[in-house]
């Protein structure tokens, strides 16, 4: 699986395209390993909701899923890790369309709060299907990335109320302008 595609939407939302060569397989049927693993790196994930045509549970869904499918809820599970389950969880959505695209190309659309923090977790994921499916789980530490994924969140908090604080007060430097008073001058002296 390889992301060939990421695009940022009005600071909510980034669109992915995912391709998966026709020589893999695209559902999990085939390559069940992928959520048995999965469900044990990342245990809240069996419970995210997954809104589906045969209304399965996504733990019951994972087990017949298209792998982007899979990787759209590893993406919203890391980001809901790393705001630590605070807020309205994330959402998201993958289609595919190969009677217009190619086989084996996906569309993959998850909300986000942080960029940075999205643009993290979906390489995250990335590394994650690609690390299970190549049998090196070793190399992933769950917690460092996570980690790692906080301290990007609260820099981006940082950033973002600084900017915001820089911009009050040049609006406020620019409002001032035209309403200073002008200086009296003495003709006498």
């Amino acid at each position: 699986m390889k992301i060939t595609q990421i695009t940022f939407h009005d600071g909510c939302h980034a669109t992915l395209v995912v391709e998966i060569p026709e020589t893999e397989a695209f559902n999990t049927a085939e390559r069940p390993h992928l959520p048995r693993i999965l469900f044990k790196l990342l245990p809240r994930l069996a419970s995210q909701h997954c809104e589906n045509d045969e209304g399965h549970s996504f733990r019951r869904e994972a087990q017949s899923t298209e792998i982007p499918h899979l990787f759209e809820h590893i993406i919203i599970e890391i980001q809901d890790q790393v705001r630590r389950g605070v807020g309205i969880p994330f959402r998201g959505e993958t289609h595919w369309n190969w009677t217009v695209d190619p086989r084996g190309r996906f569309h993959v659309t998850v909300e986000y709060d942080h960029e940075m923090v999205a643009l993290g977790a979906i390489r995250l994921a990335e590394r994650m299907i690609n690390a299970i499916d190549s049998r090196d789980i070793a190399s992933l530490d769950m917690s460092r990335e996570i980690s790692r994924l906080r301290d990007i969140a609260k820099l981006s908090r940082r950033s973002t109320s600084h900017r915001r604080e820089l911009l009050g007060k040049s609006s406020q430097k620019e409002e001032g302008a035209g309403t200073s008073p002008t200086p009296s001058v003495n003709e006498d002296d």
